[in-house]
């Protein structure tokens, strides 16, 4: 036996007493009946009590009027029936509320809102903080939802929208947004709008919305300049003196992310134990990257040695176990500032500079494939790396050397067309 048929299933349509007792008609209502659970509503026609035949539920005599209602009284038998099969067909369970609503074109389950699926995975970010997110990438998602809540309120006048209501226009309506009258550049809104992408993919995963309004769209980013020291320059801050300790501190864990490729914050959170002897005899880092927890292991290079070995006996009364000191990173990018300053660059310091430095002026402009390069900056992808790096002038020079040396003395037949 069938499951539909081992449901009990019933259409029963009856009159119901009107509250307006100057009426003699009464409203015919249809009732659906599932394993006892029943649900109730009006066809919206009416019928005088003498009229009415209880044991056929359908009207007495052969009046155009009677047949027209009988007609649509079994119209709604044949669709209840219909409803209960497609349900079926669905695999879903159901009761007589959602035969009612799929008779009336209502939608079975309440529409999922962009609110929900933005909260449903910003509490799975808050719960893996630590582990699979950083508290960086929670705070970046709140403020692509706010920005989010503020154009829908803008433009479609609502807190909210449903889920299946984003489509393609949605996307590049917003993206236009937020290049124009939120003002941010292009890579920025590239960002945001993945952001919307991640939580509308994760909801169409889940069911919550059937079609995907981010197939048709491409991103686009505007190729950035990122600032990297030379060699020259390097050398430079690395033999400046400084008066203030906390320029001098400062100065010392920018050349260290240099020196090793870190971000700011793995360099302040290395620790001892994050020093280890490698194959080839000498000291390695082998850490966990905080932005997205992959691991890289940096041999040490001289000067990132002698950074550690100076910094050993540095009091630290509260967190003995890290190799460096500890500065906040607002004060960090703040004296950062004060130095750029006192060595009259014009170049924007920060610790993305220094990694920048790392892949192109201490790494592949001496010759480290760029797939090692890629490795030690803790990226999964190739292409990653190549937007730090940057092929200098030298690593040029060097490479085209052995040409320029093969073509010295070539022979051209020249002509003098001077007088001509």
């Amino acid at each position: 036996m069938s499951p539909a048929q081992s449901q009990t299933f019933k259409v029963l349509f009856f009159l119901k007493t009107s509250k307006n007792k100057e009426r003699s008609d009464f409203y015919i209502y249809i009732r659906i009946t599932v394993n006892g659970k029943r649900e109730d509503w009006s066809t919206q026609r009416r019928c005088e009590r003498q009229e009415w035949d209880k044991y056929t539920g359908r009207m007495k005599g052969n009046k155009e009027e009677t047949r027209a209602t009988n007609s649509w009284l079994d119209t709604l038998s044949t669709r209840a029936h219909s409803c209960r099969q497609d349900l079926y067909a669905a695999g879903k369970s159901f009761e007589p509320v959602h035969i009612r609503k799929l008779m009336q074109g209502e939608e079975l389950d309440p529409p999922r809102m962009l609110s929900e699926a933005w909260n449903y995975h910003t509490s799975q970010i808050a719960g893996l903080l630590g582990k699979d997110y950083t508290p960086g990438t929670l705070a970046k998602y709140k403020t692509v939802h706010r920005v989010l809540k503020k154009y829908i309120k803008l433009k479609h006048q609502s807190d909210d929208i449903r889920l299946d209501d984003i489509d393609y226009r949605f996307v590049r309506d917003f993206d236009y947004y937020l290049k124009t009258d939120y003002g941010v550049k292009i890579n920025t809104a590239v960002q945001m709008v993945k952001k919307l992408r991640t939580v509308v993919k994760i909801a169409y995963e889940i069911g919550w919305v059937k079609r995907d309004p981010f197939i048709a769209y491409r991103v686009r980013h505007e190729e950035v300049h990122r600032e990297y020291l030379s060699s020259e320059e390097l050398h430079q801050l690395a033999t400046r003196k400084f008066k203030r300790k906390r320029l001098i501190v400062v100065r010392d864990l920018f050349l260290f992310s240099c020196y090793t490729g870190l971000s700011y914050a793995d360099t302040v959170k290395l620790k001892r134990a994050d020093i280890l002897k490698g194959e080839d005899g000498g000291l390695w880092i082998q850490t966990f990257r905080m932005k997205n927890n992959n691991r890289v292991r940096i041999p040490l290079l001289s000067p990132a040695l002698r950074l550690v070995e100076h910094y050993k006996d540095y009091p630290r009364p509260f967190d003995e176990d890290f190799m460096l000191p500890k500065v906040s990173n607002q004060k960090a990018n703040a004296y950062l500032k004060d130095i750029t300053n006192l060595m009259g660059w014009t170049k924007r310091l920060t610790f993305h500079c220094a990694r920048h430095t790392f892949a192109t002026t201490v790494t592949l402009t001496n010759g480290v494939p760029i797939e090692t390069v890629g490795q030690m900056l803790g990226h999964k992808s190739i292409q990653t790396t190549q937007l730090y790096a940057r092929v200098t002038d030298t690593r040029i020079s060097r490479d085209m050397k052995p040409l320029k040396k093969k073509y010295v003395g070539q022979e051209l037949s020249l002509t003098d067309i001077m007088d001509e």
